[in-house]
Parts: structure tokens; C-alpha cells; sequence
């Protein structure tokens, strides 16, 4: 049998447009840097130039076909950009640098769209490698070609799913859907996103305007609110929330632009860069949705077809891993804590602090009694984490089994825990960054980006089964510690007069 590799047909499409949007993206902005000044930049300006043509070329490649030479252009294109703009902030590039997220918003809206398309092939590419294997590991077995199903198989001539079988050998395998976790947390960050925009734009001012700030707040609330339950799951009715929540929002923006909405209007991308992120934000949130729903259509579809001629053991749905090989899956699921790190990490140094960022009003030394309180409540609650962990773990005899209820309130609690140390992240981040001047700071800042990447690899041993019994423990610990030892070098110092033993 004559297969077809991943991404399923109902898949391939949208990763196509979305890798050509993310280049076509990316070439824009740089070429429209290029006009507007970089051409005179030596050397610079030719190499912007040169970002934008490829960049174009490769994405209107892409809209007619996605082979493996277009896919690794893709990506050279992506990291050259990227690499141009570390050189540049850095050790300079050709003579030339500059600082930080400047030009705004072009270099940041430049980073997302080339961080995207990063991730786009990454995620084609984990997949055919997962076939290349599984096919090597087939032939090894004496299986033959047209024994064993790789990736999401179509007949040759007709490309309808059927039953695997060579004389009367049937092969079944075990298969996953597009795995929902990378989606889950894109579109949970995506909402969050536009929901603290629509926030902190009505704590600058838009409460004041009649309705349209009520409207703020509420997406703001619902934004946050469905951003917090996709950490638990995406049913059906939360993806739609989010969708709508999106759809509201860009509906707002172009009302409030054109026929005006209640009254009140504004013009083009003010305010600046605010209005631009939340469009960025929101349409993410809506590719992600789409492409959801258009993988669960494939698998709707691919179901009932199976049921009309092919067992329940050999229909193959949506975007498949075989069986047994999935250990590039996880190693590429391992790389996430680390980029949730580097990432923080990488922006708290090239982010210029801002020391009047306010923290729900207060500034200054109110802002950081404020933290202190906050970050007290939050070690509070990661020693109820421990305890109610260590319950249902068995390891403590004296209170016997742990009931249902005890489950479910230490997700509760978990979550309350991470929405809780968010503004506290965002008030350290925005106003301070992440410095290193001496142990007890650079202790403080370092801690911060760790912590939030234990945090995702905490979510992702919860939701992946296959990790070793140790590795929640583990996870749970070592975010519990990351809490106490913040706490000890930043609100524990200051409610204890600016000193704490050892700093």
C-alpha cells in the first residue's frame, strides 16, 4: 500500500497557511522597515531586503505545496531572522545594534511571526520523523511495505481510509489524536493575552468611557476566566467560549473604527502598541481553534468511514503517532520548560525596566508590600499543595485513603496558586526585568523564569501518562521549592526589614 505521511489532508492545509502567513508576515515587516530607513543601513538594509524577497517567495511556494526543500527554507529563513536579531541586540552585526523590543512594535510582532513559523515545521517534522522510524522498524520486524499503516494511510488511487490486511494478517495500531496540550496552552495564552491588553488599557483610562469600559472588563474577566479552565481541559463548549471571546473582541476593534460603538471611536492602531498585540492575540485564537475543530472534523469523518468498512482496530484518526514510537515526542515535550525559561529569561534582560509599573494601583513601596502579601498568600498555598499531595500519595497513614474531594481540591488549589502569582510575575518582570546586580536579585529573577517552567512540566507529566511513577513527585517538589525559595529572597526580605539570613 502506497501511503501518504503527516499531516492529514485535513491538517496539511491549514499548517501550510499558517507557515505562509507567519513568512509572508515577517517579510512585510522587514520590508517595511527596509523602505522606511534600514535601506540606508550598509549592509543591514540589503540583508532586510534580501529576509523580505525569500520570505515572500518561500510563502506564495507554499500556498501551492509544502515539500521537505520548502519546509527547511522555511526555517532557515525564520532562524536567519531570529539570529539577526539576537547579533543585533547583543554583540552587534555588522557594525550595526540596537536595543531591546525597538522598533515597536515591528521587532515584536517580527519574533512572533518567525517564532511561529519555527514552530509550524517543528511540529510537521516530529511527525515525519515519527514515520520515518516507525517505517525502519517494520522493515526490521519482516513486515512489509504494504503491511504496516504509517501516519494517516490513503490507498493509492482513491486516498480513502480503509483496514490495513495482507492475506488475512491484520495490523492494528494504536494512534493519537493532534496532540491537544501544545493547542491547549497556545489558545489559553492567546486568550490571556488579549484578556490582560483589554485589563490594563480600563485600568489606564477606558473605565472612564461610558459602556465601552464595562465592555473591557468583561472580556477581560471571560478572557482570563476560559484561559484558566483550558488549562484543565478543552471540551467542545470552552473552545467555542474562546472563539467567541475573539470574535467579540475583533468585532469591537472594527466597529469601534468604522460606524463607531456607543458612541465612541477610534483611529487605526491607536493605542499603540496595545491595539496591534490584542489583533495578534486574538486571530492566534482563532487559527488554533480552527485548526482544532478542522482535526476533529478529519476525525469524525475517518470514524464513520471505518465504521462502514473497516474494524474498530484498524481505523487510523486525525494526526497519528504510531505505538511504541513516540520518544522524539517526548523529547520534544521536554524542550518546553526549557523555552518557557530561556524565553522569560531572554526578555527580562533585553526589556528596559519601567520602576513606576504599577501593581492593581499601587507603585513604588506599596507595590511591593503588595507583592510581599501576595507572594506570602501564594507559598501559603503550595504548602496546602504539598500537604494534600502528600495525602493522596499515602504518605500520611493518620488520615487514611484520600477521598475524591481532596483531588479535586488540589487542582483548585493549583490553579488558584498559578493565576495568583501572574500579576506578581508581571509587576517583577515589567518593572524590574531580570537583573543579576547581586545574589539575592539575581537569585529572585533566575527563580522566577524557573519556576514557571516547572510549571509546564508539571502539566505535562499530570496529562502524559507514559512518564516513570517519580516523575509528579518530582515536578510537584521542585515547584513547591521554587515558591519557598522566592518567597525567602523577596517578600520574606522585605516584611523582614530588607534582610533575610544568608542574603
Amino acid at each position: 500500500m502506497t501511503t501518504r505521511s503527516l499531516p492529514a489532508p485535513a491538517l496539511r492545509l491549514p499548517l501550510r497557511l499558517v507557515l505562509a502567513v507567519a513568512l509572508a508576515a515577517s517579510g512585510y515587516i522587514h520590508a517595511q522597515l527596509y523602505i522606511d530607513g534600514y535601506r540606508l543601513v550598509h549592509v543591514i538594509g540589503s540583508l532586510f531586503l534580501l529576509q523580505a524577497s525569500t520570505a515572500f517567495a518561500v510563502a506564495a511556494l507554499l500556498l501551492l505545496g509544502a515539500p521537505l526543500l520548502l519546509r527547511i527554507a522555511a526555517a532557515v529563513i525564520a532562524i536567519g531572522a531570529l539570529a539577526g536579531f539576537v547579533a543585533s541586540r547583543t554583540v552587534g552585526l555588522f557594525g550595526f545594534s540596537e536595543h531591546g523590543l525597538q522598533p515597536a512594535p515591528q521587532a515584536l510582532l517580527s519574533l512572533v511571526a518567525e517564532v511561529l513559523a519555527l514552530l509550524v515545521v517543528a511540529l510537521w517534522q516530529a511527525s515525519e520523523a515519527g514515520l520515518v522510524r516507525s517505517r525502519s522498524r517494520a522493515a526490521e520486524s519482516g513486515v512489509g511495505a504494504g503491511d504496516h499503516t504509517e501516519g494517516l494511510a490513503y490507498p493509492a488511487g482513491h486516498r480513502q481510509l480503509h483496514d490495513v490486511r495482507r492475506q488475512g494478517r491484520e495490523t492494528r495500531m494504536t494512534i493519537r489524536r493532534l496532540p491537544a496540550l501544545p493547542l491547549r496552552l497556545v489558545l489559553a495564552v492567546a486568550l490571556a493575552a488579549s484578556g490582560y491588553i483589554h485589563a490594563q488599557l480600563y485600568i489606564d483610562g477606558y473605565r472612564l468611557v461610558h459602556v465601552i469600559g464595562s465592555l473591557f472588563l468583561l472580556q477581560a474577566s471571560t478572557a482570563f476566566a476560559v484561559a484558566a479552565l483550558l488549562l484543565l481541559g478543552a471540551p467542545l463548549l470552552l473552545r467555542i467560549a474562546a472563539a467567541v471571546i475573539a470574535i467579540g473582541a475583533l468585532a469591537g476593534f472594527v466597529a469601534s473604527r468604522t460606524v463607531g460603538l456607543f458612541g465612541f471611536s477610534e483611529h487605526g492602531l491607536q493605542p499603540a502598541p496595545q491595539a496591534l498585540l490584542s489583533l495578534v492575540a486574538e486571530v492566534l485564537a482563532l487559527l488554533v481553534v480552527a485548526l482544532w475543530q478542522a482535526s476533529e472534523a478529519g476525525l469524525l469523518r475517518s470514524r464513520s468511514r471505518a465504521a462502514a468498512g473497516a474494524g474498530a482496530g484498524d481505523q487510523v484518526e486525525g494526526l497519528a503517532y504510531p505505538a511504541g514510537h513516540r520518544q522524539l515526542h517526548d523529547v520534544l515535550w521536554l524542550l518546553l520548560p526549557v523555552a518557557v525559561v530561556v524565553g522569560l529569561f531572554w526578555y527580562g534582560r533585553v526589556h528596559t525596566p519601567n520602576y513606576e509599573t504599577s501593581l492593581f494601583g499601587n507603585r513604588g513601596n506599596d507595590a511591593m508590600l503588595l507583592k510581599a502579601q501576595l507572594g506570602s498568600a501564594l507559598l501559603g498555598l503550595a504548602l496546602i499543595q504539598l500537604f494534600l499531595a502528600l495525602w493522596i500519595y499515602g504518605r500520611l497513614p493518620a488520615l487514611g485513603a484520600a477521598p475524591h474531594g481532596v483531588h479535586t481540591t488540589h487542582r483548585l488549589i493549583g490553579l488558584t496558586a498559578f493565576l495568583l502569582s501572574l500579576p506578581i510575575a508581571r509587576h517583577c518582570i515589567t518593572a524590574y526585568g531580570v537583573q543579576l546586580t547581586d545574589t539575592r536579585v539575581a537569585l529572585h529573577a533566575l527563580t522566577g523564569c524557573f519556576l514557571y517552567g516547572a510549571f509546564v512540566a508539571k502539566v505535562i507529566v499530570v496529562r502524559h501518562r507514559r512518564w516513570p511513577g517519580w516523575a509528579l513527585p518530582l515536578a510537584g517538589g521542585t515547584l513547591v521549592t521554587a515558591i519557598a525559595l522566592i518567597w525567602y529572597v523577596a517578600p520574606f526580605w522585605y516584611l523582614n526589614g530588607s534582610q533575610a539570613p544568608g542574603l
